[in-house]
């Protein structure tokens, strides 16, 4: 009888825990999608390759209509958009009008557009007065159930612990490893990461040219944890092992007032980057250690860029690390399994993160001292680029004394 009654009260208790919610299926392939403007690359959208896409005549309301399959409504819509972002807005279809489900300003590349009432009809559409163009380079359809994982909910950071300022998109991962996923998703900290360049990509948008380079950076700080979405700047990249004609490329005064607007902006406790010497010698990387060293000295004195210091304030960073630096060098420990990531080290994370940027697998550059090819690689511990070597250029907080802790002397971390 106790046996029974065991049974009993334990079947009740099962019956009261929810079942686990299975995960919404991809429609994408079952849907009818049909594009505002006669275009033979709307196939691009659902071929699931980042590096292509379409892209939408310049025109008033450019629209991409999507008709659930039978039975089967719609429940969320992922966009990755491939051109520039333009406020955009999802509209259903119900009883022969649209009326307006999701709306967005567009800040986002990436952006899921959550259905929770189920549609049957609905459209993506650019959501202003203008003309403009709608690039996107994938579009995914879910019927109702969970959320997948791979499906990016960025948003905004008002204030970083760290930031860390990348020539190019993949650069953050090849010289900077582990800093990325151990700050962000192990340590939980407030994370931002801004590229100096975007690859040119911006040229390529402004020919009205899909480009997938902007998701492979997206879905590579997605796979190492990073969850604010990151500063993507314009300046053209153009490569020079000088310094001065880096600068000149670029425009100094304008790099070091945008830089300076950024610190303010995030204001961020540490900040990382690249080698003096550009790690291969390139230009923008040897930018981005010079910009910093002037710009946060600066971003703390009110009177400099007074544009910038009445809209954000004035900050002191306190502490600046540079990639390779020979003083106060300290090494990070890449090597350690985390939590957050099941086990796996920061260096595999990183290695993770790299496979998305698949146009940058073939780039490399000629070693000058084998003159034979080498492709880019993160960069490991006893290579000539470790992305485990760093050094103090800069603290108000004094030196290292343990070394493997970009917060190390600043309290509360």
């Amino acid at each position: 009888m106790k046996k029974c009654i065991l049974l009993f009260t334990l079947l009740a208790l099962l019956s009261c825990v929810p079942a686990l919610a299975e995960e919404a299926p991809d429609l994408t392939s079952q849907c009818k999608i049909t594009v505002s403007s006669q275009s033979k690359r709307a196939a691009k959208m659902t071929d699931r390759d980042y590096l292509t896409g379409f892209i939408s005549d310049k025109q008033k309301n450019a629209s991409i209509e999507i008709v659930a399959p039978k039975g089967q409504p719609i429940y969320g819509v992922y966009v990755c958009f491939g051109g520039k972002l333009v406020p955009w807005v999802v509209e259903a279809k119900h009883g022969g009008k649209w009326v307006g489900v999701y709306q967005s300003e567009g800040e986002f590349a990436h952006e899921y557009a959550p259905l929770p009432e189920g549609e049957t009809d609905i459209r993506v559409r650019v959501n202003s007065d203008k003309q403009a163009v709608l690039a996107v380079s994938e579009l995914f359809v879910f019927g109702e159930g969970e959320t997948p994982a791979f499906v990016q909910w960025w948003h905004k950071a008002e204030k970083a612990d760290l930031l860390v300022l990348s020539g190019h998109p993949d650069d953050e991962i090849l010289f900077f490893g582990g800093t990325i996923p151990y700050y962000a998703a192990e340590r939980n900290m407030q994370v931002v990461v801004a590229y100096l360049t975007s690859g040119n990509m911006s040229d390529l948008i402004k020919n009205n040219r899909v480009t997938g380079r902007r998701s492979e950076l997206l879905n590579g700080l997605w796979e190492m944890g990073l969850r604010n979405y990151p500063e993507i700047y314009d300046f053209w990249d153009k490569f020079s092992k000088k310094l001065d004609s880096a600068y000149e490329a670029v425009g100094k005064k304008k790099v070091q007032e945008t830089m300076v607007e950024l610190l303010r902006k995030y204001k961020p406790e540490v900040v990382v980057t690249h080698d003096v010497n550009g790690e291969y010698g390139h230009g923008i990387h040897r930018v981005c250690a010079d910009v910093m060293q002037h710009c946060i000295p600066v971003a703390a004195e009110a009177a400099n860029y007074a544009d910038s210091a009445q809209k954000y304030g004035a900050w002191q960073v306190k502490k600046l690390y540079l990639h390779m630096y020979n003083q106060n060098a300290i090494e990070m420990d890449w090597d350690q399994p985390m939590a957050a990531f099941g086990g796996r080290t920061g260096y595999q994370v990183a290695e993770a993160g790299y496979q998305w940027h698949v146009s940058q697998h073939e780039a490399g550059q000629k070693n000058p001292e084998t003159g034979k090819f080498e492709y880019f690689i993160v960069e490991p511990r006893d290579s000539k680029y470790s992305c485990y070597r760093f050094g103090l250029a800069y603290s108000t907080v004094g030196y290292d004394v343990i070394g493997s802790d970009f917060f190390e002397n600043i309290p509360g971390n």
